[in-house]
């Protein structure tokens, strides 16, 4: 298996499927833009495709270690989702042959180093960007799916009944067309080839932890700490850095203030 032909297949089916995908975004997901058929079916968020659809894990099973009751919190609404069941339509070659090969890609670079003997080179450093940004642009197409059902934080939450949650995080000001420019961004992240101004952005940890943990901030980081492997790692969609050290610097902030709280 060559991974960069299957990374670069995945870039040209989403590139050339794009705007068909932010169409149906738009129509299927979008207050106030009606969906004139709307037995129309469900597409594939890769390639557009309405064919052969499948459930694509946002996170794949094994960054969880398969765990069906290992879920997570939207700081919306308070609600809880079990990474099993977080999940996305792709079409069955998108998912088992391009992000599946992918996946198994990461998985062997990930048993195959020992970070306290060495580390990994600049093309695996750039392929894991390119399977976090993948990840990226799936939690985009997750959260303007998701709807706002209730929240205990805020009264009267009926109001916002079945609006897309991605829509309501304070940090896009409640603006729909930012909530897909965002998607639109991460859509240009997954189909740019190279990460040469991206690599200081990710930082590699070894780790001891015993548990499995993962944090993440749309269009701004991800963290994920991979017992199994050793290996926990940050990421930084929307900031580039001048060194690495810089970047583990301000990292390192984020990660103690989510561990502390």
């Amino acid at each position: 298996m060559d991974v960069n032909i299957k990374l670069k297949n995945l870039r040209v089916k989403l590139r050339q499927n794009s705007k068909e995908i932010m169409k149906d975004v738009l129509q299927r997901h979008v207050p106030n833009i009606s969906l004139k058929d709307k037995s129309k079916k469900e597409i594939c968020v890769f390639c557009a495709s309405d064919a052969n659809l499948t459930k694509e894990h946002v996170l794949p099973k094994w960054v969880f270690e398969n765990c069906t009751k290992r879920f997570f919190v939207t700081d919306i609404n308070d609600s809880e989702q079990t990474y099993n069941k977080t999940t996305i339509p792709a079409c069955a070659d998108c998912n088992n042959d391009l992000l599946g090969n992918v996946e198994k890609y990461i998985i062997s670079v990930l048993e195959s180093i020992d970070l306290s003997a060495t580390f990994f080179n600049l093309e695996e450093i750039q392929n894991i960007i390119r399977w976090l940004e993948i990840i990226e642009y799936k939690f985009q197409m997750l959260e303007i799916r998701r709807k706002f059902l209730k929240s205990k934080k805020l009264e009267n939450s009926s109001y916002f009944r079945n609006i897309p949650i991605s829509i309501m995080r304070a940090t896009i000001d409640y603006s729909p067309n930012k909530a897909v420019s965002q998607i639109r961004l991460a859509q240009k992240r997954v189909t740019t080839k190279s990460k040469i101004n991206n690599e200081n952005s990710l930082i590699i940890f070894k780790t001891k932890n015993e548990s499995f943990y993962f944090f993440h901030h749309l269009n701004d980081f991800i963290f994920l700490e991979l017992p199994k492997y050793k290996v926990a790692l940050f990421y930084f969609y929307s900031k580039e850095f001048e060194n690495n050290e810089i970047a583990k610097d301000e990292a390192m902030k984020i990660i103690t203030s989510v561990y502390e709280s």
